[in-house]
């Protein structure tokens, strides 16, 4: 059975693309390249060249921002500048 004409909801899947999951948890595509590429998140796997987040741990992480500042704007990621030339 081809994948291409029955594909998965990302709701349902384990690992996201940087683009899939951009779209799930509505966040630029360059934010979520920024915080997948952060190490120390340990939000994303590394196979075969390419980066996947694990949507269950990216849940979490943004619940533990929320549950830390639940009235604090956060809008802007402290890892993902304007200036940053690592996540470009």
């Amino acid at each position: 059975m081809s994948t291409e004409k029955n594909p998965m909801p990302i709701q349902e899947k384990y690992l996201l693309t940087s683009h899939e999951a951009s779209i799930y948890f509505n966040i630029g595509i360059k934010n979520m390249r920024c915080l997948a590429r952060d190490r120390s998140l340990k939000i994303s796997v590394k196979i075969r060249g390419r980066t996947l987040i694990v949507r269950s741990k990216f849940e979490e992480y943004v619940l533990s921002l929320l549950a830390d500042n639940p009235t604090e704007d956060l809008s802007v990621s402290p890892l993902c500048e304007v200036n940053d030339f690592d996540c470009t």
